[in-house]
């Protein structure tokens, strides 16, 4: 058998994928290069990590991202400490590739606490809003629906909103098609767009029916009319159900912010170099220590538009915090960043496969 063939057979084991949904994701997502494995004493897979590559919004610049996915250990080998040591393999991997953070989407609650020992931190928090069958989503302007979700022009859109809202992940057009597809095969699922006559593509919706509710796992628009018209098209075929939206981190609100995913901060010198040219005023000492990965273990000197690492640095520091900790400052509130003098700011992830 081949690598991709065992990863397909372990995969199998694991997730209880469709047929079809299978066939998608490996003929268009899958690659050998992004699979880590280990193998038993007979040459079979026991377990096996996928590394994806994305780019992500980050204080005003493009960096790039590392997506852990498709975490599988067979189940006659679990416990043996085989998704460790890959995880591991994955942070080594993703810095030599030049990413800047490392995300992931636990498949289980109890999960988030076996990535926390790997440094991962709870930065990708969503506002769960809910709304009754009889939540109108009332709008100042009308709104029509696009026939051709596939278009370029939705597209293109997709993009413009992507970039225009909160920091976070962004997608290619090969990832749209690919989000698209993985939405028709999955029960339930319905993608709206909604153009109006100033725009002729205004906003855009991702739901799925979870049996007792529809969840509508993103929405992006122009703006909160548009975003409206998109939650009203999703309302027509919806009509006596409940919906729960799944937006954006917002901190002006009093509602409890719930975990949709972990990120890690893997080379920390990138990150406070973007803080630092983003906010020329800032200066700050900050030492960081990383168990796991050793390059981070450094002294950090910002100021004037600029980060230097600075070992032989002895006095006062304003940070001295674990690499788990300086993530979840990097991505918490500006309010909470204010307090400590660090330019915080929330981050975004949606509309990620397995």
């Amino acid at each position: 058998m081949t690598k991709k063939d065992e990863i397909i057979r372990l995969w199998d084991e694991c997730f209880g994928d469709s047929k079809e949904y299978a066939e998608m994701y490996f003929s268009r997502v899958y690659s050998d290069d992004n699979t880590l494995s280990i193998n038993d004493d007979k040459g079979k897979t026991a377990s096996s990590l996928q590394i994806r590559d994305f780019s992500m919004r980050f204080a005003g610049e493009t960096v790039g991202l590392s997506y852990l996915c498709g975490a599988a250990t067979a189940r006659k080998y679990r416990g043996r400490g085989y998704m460790s040591r890959l995880i591991l393999r994955a942070l080594d991997k993703s810095f030599s590739r030049g990413a800047m953070m490392a995300a992931l989407i636990p498949a289980h609650e109890w999960l988030y606490f076996f990535f926390e020992r790997f440094g991962f931190s709870n930065v990708y928090l969503t506002d769960r809003q809910n709304y009754t069958s009889f939540h109108p989503f009332t709008t100042q302007k009308t709104y029509f629906e696009v026939d051709n979700p596939y278009s370029d022009e939705v597209f293109e859109s997709f993009c413009i909103f992507e970039r225009e809202g909160p920091d976070g992940v962004l997608h290619s057009r090969r990832d749209f098609l690919n989000i698209l597809d993985d939405l028709s095969l999955r029960k339930g699922g319905t993608f709206v767009v909604v153009g109006r006559d100033d725009a002729p593509i205004a906003a855009m919706a991702w739901a799925l029916d979870r049996g007792g509710f529809i969840q509508v796992n993103e929405l992006i628009g122009i703006d909160a009319d548009a975003r409206a018209g998109a939650m009203q098209a999703l309302r027509h075929r919806y009509a006596d159900r409940q919906m729960t939206l799944l937006a954006p981190a917002d901190d002006n609100i009093s509602r409890h912010l719930h975990p949709r995913g972990m990120g890690r901060i893997i080379n920390a010198e990138t990150a406070l170099s973007v803080l630092a040219r983003n906010n020329p005023d800032w200066k700050s000492m900050i030492r960081i220590h990383d168990p796991l990965l050793a390059t981070n273990n450094h002294t950090y000197r910002i100021g004037y538009g600029e980060c230097h690492i600075c070992d032989t640095y002895s006095g006062n520091l304003d940070l001295d915090v674990d690499i788990s900790v300086f993530t979840r400052i990097a991505f918490s509130s500006p309010a909470i960043g204010a307090i400590i003098g660090f330019p915080s700011a929330r981050t975004h992830i949606s509309l990620m496969l397995h």
